[in-house]
């Protein structure tokens, strides 16, 4: 017995040329000892996009197969917060959004699929690890130079003694 490529019915005649119920041209026809693939497209989960992003700015992307997108957020979210915090915030909160829009697109075809590449993955999360490093030295040794240019005014020459009256004297 053989089986319709194209619907997967059986085919009520071996030599028939097209498929009574679905009316495909049956010269690749499959006998029923070879099994029917069906080939099911992946999908990218929107919700672990947008948590991927929530937790690390641009992940989300990344794991949509958009690694430049991803970079690009974070390094934004980053200045944004360092900057004034509210850039920063909304920056980070669209990130969260593109990644579950992407995701939701790739799984309605309105753009192209990207597979998530696991490399991708951890170059990103190792790029971020180096980076957030790196900030936080600076900002840890700006903040350092600050607090040392004021140092001197805290020294106790710079402190005016207090002289007690004449009557609290033993």
């Amino acid at each position: 017995m053989k089986y319709c490529p194209e619907c997967g019915k059986s085919l009520a005649s071996e030599t028939a040329r097209f498929c009574e119920n679905c009316g495909a041209k049956l010269s690749n026809a499959t006998p029923s000892d070879q099994p029917i693939v069906v080939i099911t497209p992946e999908e990218k989960n929107p919700i672990l996009a947008a948590v991927c992003s929530l937790f690390v700015p641009g992940f989300g992307q990344v794991y949509d197969g958009k690694m430049a997108r991803g970079f690009a957020i974070y390094i934004g979210t980053v200045i944004g917060l360092i900057c004034l915090i509210v850039p920063g915030i909304i920056i980070w909160l669209f990130g969260v959004y593109d990644a579950y829009s992407l995701a939701k697109k790739m799984n309605n075809n309105e753009i192209p699929f990207i597979p998530t590449k696991t490399a991708h993955l951890i170059i990103y999360i190792v790029l971020v690890v180096i980076i957030s490093v790196i900030v936080f030295a600076i900002l840890a040794l700006i903040a350092l130079a600050t607090f040392a240019s004021h140092e001197t005014a805290l020294t106790p020459s710079a402190i005016p003694t207090m002289t007690l009256p004449p009557f609290f004297t033993p």
